[in-house]
């Protein structure tokens, strides 16, 4: 083993070690064990030039969750936190969890003609929830005062870590309520992913540990914090491994990602986290005429999940950036989600991503794996996410209930420390989530020389006459069409007076005109890279496809809502 690979995993041990000792199983006995180093890891907004860290926390949450208490907070409540990465997101956050009450990160508005629809989805949220209370910060002001009118009775609050104390605080322990992981609500009745004290800090371990993150590294991330990569990524890197956290705005991101590329060089940041698309922005944002001057040698991993992970932006990534100094093992990719306190599974650090060239059509219909060179007609690539982190059981079955061998696709069902019991006062969606103690993932995957692969989602499979498609392997061949808007499209399975078909919905910026034209040539790719097919292509105008508050794209969102402007 490498010198420095094993400074990593004994350093990453040994915090694991000290973690379990003294944090009693709690995020509170973790905030704690952090602010009484010599040295307190803090977390840092670039933005705004503030700093906090864990021993200020600590204070500053205390009297938080006295002011929380006094404004008639109490043990066993839900409260949503509505606050942009800030001073006021953390202390809000472990003020709540302090009060003795459980947390729901909400997502926070970024203006425009959709503030009124997450509203709406807010709502949805704090009336499942039975939410009496939110915690905001004094950007969001605005937006509670449309949340109050929606929803009569509900009390918003500010952090108060000016508030003078003296309140006793209750004790929390492990198996009490923590987080309350919501789905955005954009359809239905949202979801509560439930997790325990104990669920969280054994995730955060786990990341900690596989990932061999120490004290010495700076995570530098974008995403927010209301998305599951973004809060225990961060509550990783900060309580477990007692490393700085850099957070970004997401808006200054995505309208600025060769900036925050030249901040991690600038700041030698070691670890950053993302969905595939944020890597893509930032291989776009390099000027193509020459070698980035930027040092990235520093960069360890880079941590790529919450959506498909592509093949070619791994081996792109790591091609492009070669001259800034970026190691090919950088690029990381994971299997992660809210239910399991986020990390399933990882790669060894330092290993190059692997990636399988499997038959595309052989896959969808029988389910087996067949490897294909990867130049072949109907080779599927698919990236490895490398093997279950420590603690976590992954088995794979088949749609009889048999438990799959390697080489053949299945549903991953996962159990462990970390992985949720069940969805906030819903037990219907509970009992459909598990099979005994294994939590039914509902992704598509298979292992091969004990690594595993996520193929997609099951609900999401196109079944059209019999035949089986992957929605991304359409998607694949559609968005590289000239005039589709930045890549932008879903497919889905659809089905009407004519029958079953798939359907495509891609943005486009063209004139209307220009919309038949475009819409041929998405179906004429399609039909001559994947076979004949029943088709629908339907286009629409920028940012009219929506995503989860995780990332993912909502296909059947997509399918539905384009079935009644046009059927």
């Amino acid at each position: 083993m490498p010198a420095s690979t094993l400074r990593y995993v004994t350093e990453t041990t040994a915090v694991r070690k000290a973690a379990v000792g003294s944090a009693s199983g709690t995020l509170i006995g973790a905030l704690a064990q952090g602010a009484a180093l010599a040295r307190p890891a803090a977390l840092c907004f670039p933005e705004a030039g503030d700093r906090i860290d864990l021993r200020t926390l600590w204070q500053a949450s205390q009297r938080c969750a006295q002011a929380l208490r006094a404004s008639g907070v109490t043990c066993g409540s839900v409260v949503g936190l509505l606050a942009a990465a800030g001073p006021e997101f953390i202390i809000g956050f472990f003020g709540v969890l302090r009060a003795g009450a459980s947390v729901s990160v909400l997502p926070t508005p970024v203006g425009g003609a959709r503030a009124k629809l997450l509203a709406e989805q807010t709502a949805r949220i704090v009336r499942t929830a039975q939410m009496q209370f939110v915690v905001h910060d004094a950007g969001a002001r605005e937006f509670t005062d449309e949340l109050t009118w929606l929803c009569p009775g509900l009390t918003v609050l500010r952090p108060r870590p000016e508030y003078p104390g003296g309140a006793d605080l209750p004790v929390v322990e492990g198996d009490d309520l923590a987080v309350v992981q919501f789905t955005s609500g954009s359809t239905g009745r949202p979801r509560g992913v439930m997790l325990t004290h104990r669920n969280v800090v054994a995730g955060l371990q786990a990341i900690v540990e596989c990932a061999g993150m120490h004290s010495e590294e700076r995570l530098v991330q974008w995403v927010p914090p209301y998305h599951d990569m973004g809060l225990f990524g961060m509550l990783s890197h900060l309580l477990v491994a007692h490393g700085d956290v850099h957070m970004f705005q997401p808006g200054t991101f995505i309208r600025h990602p060769l900036d925050f590329l030249r901040y991690v060089a600038e700041q030698r940041g070691h670890l950053v986290t993302g969905p595939n698309f944020s890597f893509e922005l930032m291989l776009n944002s390099l000027p193509k005429e020459e070698a980035p001057p930027l040092d990235l040698s520093a960069w360890r991993l880079a941590f790529n999940g919450a959506e498909p992970i592509s093949a070619a932006l791994v081996e792109a990534f790591a091609a492009r950036l070669a001259p800034a100094g970026l190691d090919p093992a950088v690029m990381y990719p994971v299997y992660g989600m809210a239910e399991a306190t986020l990390a399933v599974s990882f790669p060894r650090p330092g290993s190059l991503p692997r990636t399988l060239d499997v038959d595309r059509d052989e896959l969808a219909a029988t389910g087996r794996v067949r490897t294909l060179p990867g130049s072949a007609a109907g080779a599927k690539r698919i990236v490895s996410v490398g093997r279950p982190v420590p603690g976590m059981q992954v088995r794979i079955v088949d749609t009889t209930g048999t438990e799959c061998g390697p080489g053949h696709l299945g549903e991953l069902h996962i159990r462990g420390a970390s992985v949720t019991t069940g969805y906030f006062r819903d037990e219907e969606a509970t009992r459909a989530a598990f099979d005994g103690a294994w939590l039914r993932t509902g992704d598509l995957g298979f292992t091969l020389d004990g690594e595993l692969y996520v193929a997609g989602r099951s609900k999401e499979m196109a079944i059209v006459h019999g035949r089986n498609l992957f929605p991304d392997d359409i998607e694949a061949v559609a968005r590289d069409t000239p005039g589709v808007f930045r890549r932008r499209c879903v497919a889905y399975a659809g089905s009407g007076t004519s029958g079953e078909y798939v359907g495509v919905v891609a943005e486009t910026a063209q004139p209307e005109q220009t919309h038949p034209q475009l819409a041929e040539e998405i179906r004429r790719r399609i039909v001559g890279e994947l076979g004949g097919m029943p088709l629908r292509v339907d286009l629409v105008g920028p940012r009219w496809l929506t995503k989860t508050t995780s990332g993912k794209w909502q296909r059947v969102q997509a399918g539905r809502r384009i079935s009644s402007l046009n059927p």
